[in-house]
C-alpha cells in the first residue's frame, strides 16, 4: 500500500537517493513531527520493491514499536530483532531491531541498507560494530539534531546530508501546529538552597 508523501518529504528522499549514488552514508535532517519514520518507510518500502534487505535500527523499545507500526501502515512485511518481542521473523528481508540485541547477534544475511533512527547515537561503539558486522551497507541516518551530545557534529560518520524544511515553514505550510509557550512572568526562588 502506498502512502501519500508531502512535498518536501518526497523531494527527502530524493535527494536521499541521489547522494546515495556519490556516497555510503546519508543523514536526513527533519524536525521533530516532520515524519522521519514515514520518510524511513517509503524508502524501505521502494528497496524492498528492488529486492533489498534492511534492516531500521532503534535504541528505545518506543521506537522500534514506532517504526513497526508505520511499516504495518505501509503493508511492510518486517520482522522485530529485540530480546523477547512477539514479532520474531527472521525470515523476512525487513527488520527492526534494537541495536542492543543486534551488536550481540552473528549476521546470516546481511543488509543492503541500514536506516537508523536518532542517528546521532550512530557514532557508539555498538552501532559501529553492527554496521562493520553487515558489511557495511549503505546507511541513510533520520534526527533532528545532526550533532553529537558532546556538541560534536557527525561528519565522520556520515558523507552527505538531506535538509528538510525547518519548523517554522512546516507551521506556515500546515503540517505543524504554531506552537504556544506558557510561562509565569517571575519564578518564586524563596526557600531554594543555594550550594556551590
Amino acid at each position: 500500500m502506498i502512502q501519500q508523501l508531502r512535498p518536501y518529504q518526497s523531494q527527502a528522499i530524493l535527494e536521499a537517493r541521489e547522494a546515495l549514488r556519490k556516497y555510503l552514508r546519508v543523514l536526513i535532517v527533519a524536525p521533530t513531527g516532520a515524519g522521519k519514520t514515514t520518510i524511513a518507510a517509503e524508502i524501505i518500502r521502494r528497496t524492498v520493491e528492488r529486492g533489498g534487505r534492511v534492516w531500521f535500527l532503534a535504541h528505545r523499545k518506543e521506537l522500534i514499536d514506532q517504526a513497526s507500526a508505520r511499516l504495518d501502515q505501509f503493508g511492510i512485511a518486517h520482522g522485530v530483532i529485540m530480546a523477547s518481542h512477539w514479532r520474531d521473523r527472521p525470515h523476512e528481508r525487513v527488520q527492526v531491531a534494537s541495536v542492543q540485541t543486534l551488536v550481540n547477534r552473528d549476521v546470516d544475511v546481511p543488509p543492503s541498507l541500514i536506516i537508523i533512527d536518532e542517528a546521532h547515537r550512530a557514532t557508539a561503539a555498538s552501532y559501529q560494530t553492527v554496521i562493520e558486522n553487515a558489511g557495511k551497507p549503505r546507511v541513510i541516518g533520520l534526527t533532528a539534531t545532526p550533532i553529537r551530545g558532546d556538541g560534536k557534529g557527525l561528519g565522520t560518520m556520515f558523507d552527505a546530508m538531506v535538509q528538510c524544511p525547518p519548523i517554522r515553514h512546516l507551521m506556515d505550510d500546515g503540517y505543524l501546529v504554531p506552537a504556544r509557550a506558557f510561562a509565569g512572568k517571575r519564578v518564586d526562588l524563596a526557600g531554594v538552597e543555594i550550594r556551590g
